[in-house]
Formats: structure tokens, sequence, C-alpha cells
């Protein structure tokens, strides 16, 4: 007999859910969201952006972009080994790279230098960016941040090239 009642309970456990899921017209199975509402505040900036989520306004993009994900990491002059995108810099460039966008980590809103030409850095008021011989960005003509390090490892020893 205890053997049978773990077994029973079974059955009516899948035979009622299978009751529940049903739509009693035509048998079809209902779908619901598995996911209750958490009734979570989700804090948007004037724009729409979701900050919690990581995404700041573009005005080059014309929307919400996750600034890690498109734009180009520049790192703190002091620290270019630096792993943390918490610290970091992005760049983003207009397609015809006319116009760039920069994005600080302590300023809520980018800043947006232009050129002229191709031959010359972006400049707006005592900010500027140069992309000339890798990328540099200056405050108050003080270079702050720079391209990220790229490190290169070898995985296995076969990636190494034997010289």
């Amino acid at each position: 007999m205890k053997k049978l009642l773990p077994l029973f309970f079974l059955f009516t456990f899948f035979t009622s859910c299978d009751y529940v899921l049903k739509n009693k017209e035509n048998n079809a199975i209902v779908t619901t969201d598995s996911v209750p509402e958490l009734g979570i505040p989700i804090e948007k900036d004037k724009n729409g952006c979701v900050k919690e989520a990581g995404y700041k306004w573009s005005i080059i993009k014309d929307d919400c972009i996750r600034v890690s994900d498109e734009g180009f990491r520049l790192n703190p002059i002091d620290d270019l080994s630096n792993l943390e995108p918490t610290k970091s810099a992005y760049v983003l460039l207009s397609e015809e790279k006319l116009q760039a966008e920069v994005f600080l980590q302590e300023k809520q809103n980018s800043i947006l230098l232009s050129r002229k030409t191709e031959d010359e850095d972006f400049i707006e008021k005592n900010y500027k960016l140069s992309i000339k011989s890798g990328y540099t960005f200056a405050i108050n003509d003080s270079i702050s941040y720079k391209a990220a390090e790229t490190a290169i490892k070898a995985v296995v020893g076969s990636d190494i090239q034997e010289k």
C-alpha cells in the first residue's frame, strides 16, 4: 500500500496539470507566462533608455545602445591594461567618420565631437579625440584615455611560433 500511494499522487499531479492547461472548448493547450509580474520599477532616462540594463542614448545612432557592445574601448592612461570596463571610456564613430561620440563613465550624457576632414582630429570645446596613430582622448590638452592594450597569449604550446 505504501508503494501505491506515491504512484497515485504522481498520476493525479500529471493529469490535473494536463487538465488545467487545456482549453475546454477545443482541447488546445493554453499558453501562459511562466514568470509572474515582479513589480520591480525600471528606471528610464528622458529618451527611454533603461539605465540598469546598461543602455545609453547615442546621438549618432539616434537610439539606445550598450556602449560596451558598439563602442571602441579606451582605458585610462594610468591603467592601460585595465580589465574593468567600468573605468573605461567608449568611442562611437559616425558612418562618414566626421563625428565621434565619446561616452565617459562619470558623465551622464555623451560628448559629441566633430571634424571637417578625415585628416583632422575630432574637437569639441576642451575635448580632443585623435585616431591617427591609435585612439587617444584628451581633456584640457592632457591625454586621459588611450586605446586598450591588446594582449595576445598562447592558448596551447603549438600557438607559439618557433624562431
